[in-house]
């Protein structure tokens, strides 16, 4: 039995004119602007004090620090979203060209068991035979993130409390402990926080319009 608790920083990037301006992204490589910037900034000096073992990034323009190893991932890709991708939405409905949503979150679970948890770098941490707590940084996309919450307690049974109808903010930071090296067991310890932002000019961008899907109940992002 390990004695290392591991803590999963799962952060949202930052705002993009899209996010603004309720584009639907999902796989199309987009920018932060302004705002987006100040708040990468601002979460970056949040964490500044975490010590992380190891980053896993969706994109490789998402590296917020110098010195911590990154590895970007395409398992932490976002949603497909087909034709609406470039374009406002008009219903809650997604059209065939969509990413279907079950093969979706199997995907997403498939990349936190397999090419997260199984992986060399999380496993090692599991190795030490003293009581701490190791950190690892996940920074990804805002329907990604909501959907991995959900399915982690739908799915795997970990306790969320209400995160399952939560929104993932831009760069709001999700805690999600895990206390074996199976990760069988896991509970939040806070959801899409984003205290860091207390004070700036924009308010955050509430709607997620890649995360509204009608068949999930969705109908708000």
């Amino acid at each position: 039995q390990s004695m290392v608790v591991l803590h999963v920083y799962l952060v949202r990037h930052g705002e993009t004119d899209e996010n603004r301006q309720g584009i639907v992204q999902g796989q199309l490589e987009t920018n932060l602007n302004a705002t987006g910037r100040e708040q990468s900034q601002r979460m970056a000096q949040a964490l500044k004090d975490v010590q992380f073992v190891h980053a896993f990034s969706a994109a490789a323009v998402m590296k917020v620090h110098p010195t911590l190893k990154w590895t970007v991932h395409p398992g932490l890709r976002e949603r497909y979203l087909g034709e609406l991708q470039g374009k406002k939405r008009s219903s809650a409905e997604n059209p065939p060209s969509v990413e279907p949503l079950d093969q979706y979150v199997q995907r997403i679970l498939q990349w936190w068991d397999r090419d997260l948890f199984d992986s060399e770098i999380v496993q090692q941490q599991f190795e030490s035979d003293r009581e701490e707590i190791r950190n690892v940084l996940v920074l990804g996309h805002g329907s990604y993130l909501s959907n991995l919450v959900k399915a982690l307690g739908s799915q795997r049974g970990y306790d969320i409390e209400l995160a399952g109808n939560g929104k993932a903010y831009n760069t709001g930071i999700t805690i999600i402990e895990i206390s074996d090296r199976h990760a069988i067991r896991g509970r939040m310890v806070q959801y899409s926080d984003v205290k860091h932002l207390d004070g700036m000019k924009e308010d955050v961008v509430k709607v997620n319009v890649d995360d509204i899907d009608k068949k999930a109940g969705r109908i708000q992002g």
